[in-house]
């Protein structure tokens, strides 16, 4: 199977009990049906737990995202809008100057065109909610985020965001390890590393961000899915980004998304 003109990675076809999405547009429909697909990998308890987990997620992303105010915590540091022939990415940097970590940091970003008109919003109603936030955000550290769904009608050409309030995480920041992070494609963008989850708490639907930077600046970017970590593991992971990351310097993090 083939998207874009790129092969779909090991989540899409059928069988598969480890989730890693690449650049597939994800809706909170598709969400719940890849939780039902894997639910035939897992036990009754983990089945009940992802599937709630997953019908919250959808819920919410059901109603499409609205921000009413700018955190006070939150600062959007840079946003960046990359493009090829394949499609288009806004990557998003942002800080969390308070004392605590936030969970589910809602990010609205807007994407115009070189003569300033709007070409899109992650607002629709039934995005997937990591196409509309962060999952966490340390205590004074940043998370480059990363939407790789921004359609390419329209000519995208500079993005504004703004990060929402947030709630405090609930329990101490699980460890996520991303290493070995290298280009394996130039031609495709193809990016693969490994994920090692250093906490005792099992990661659902762990999203990969992956950024490029040539002298400071994006150039490229992209994002994996994980559908589960289990504490101890280390998972490898695919992204294919968009934009030009040959000869980039290469950035990689994963986001907790599950604090036990």
């Amino acid at each position: 199977m083939r998207y874009g003109g790129r092969a779909l990675p090991a989540w899409a076809h059928p069988g598969a009990c480890r989730s890693q999405a690449g650049r597939v547009p994800v809706t909170g429909v598709a969400l719940l049906l890849l939780a039902l697909a894997v639910s035939g990998c897992e036990s009754t308890q983990e089945q009940s737990a992802h599937l709630e987990k997953t019908a919250k997620h959808f819920t919410l992303a059901h109603k499409g995202l609205t921000i009413t105010h700018a955190s006070t915590q939150v600062r959007v540091l840079n946003a960046a809008v990359v493009h090829d022939s394949e499609g288009a990415a806004a990557a998003v940097t942002v800080r969390n100057s308070g004392s605590h970590t936030l969970s589910s940091v809602p990010i609205a970003i807007t994407v115009r065109n070189a003569h300033g008109q709007v070409v899109y919003q992650n607002n629709a109603p039934g995005l997937e909610a990591g196409l509309t936030q962060v999952s966490s955000l340390p205590a004074n550290g940043s998370v480059t985020w990363v939407d790789d769904q921004v359609p390419v009608a329209g000519a995208p050409a500079s993005v504004t965001a703004i990060a929402g309030e947030a709630a405090v995480a609930s329990g101490p920041e699980p460890q996520i390890e991303v290493a070995g992070t290298h280009l394996a494609e130039a031609s495709t963008g193809e990016v693969a590393g490994t994920v090692r989850n250093r906490s005792s708490v099992t990661q659902q639907h762990l999203i990969v961000y992956v950024t490029a930077r040539r002298a400071g600046a994006i150039v490229a970017a992209g994002r994996a899915i994980l559908a589960e970590v289990a504490p101890g593991a280390s998972v490898p992971y695919q992204a294919y980004l968009v934009g030009a990351p040959a000869g980039a310097q290469l950035q990689a993090s994963a986001p907790a998304t599950t604090f036990g």
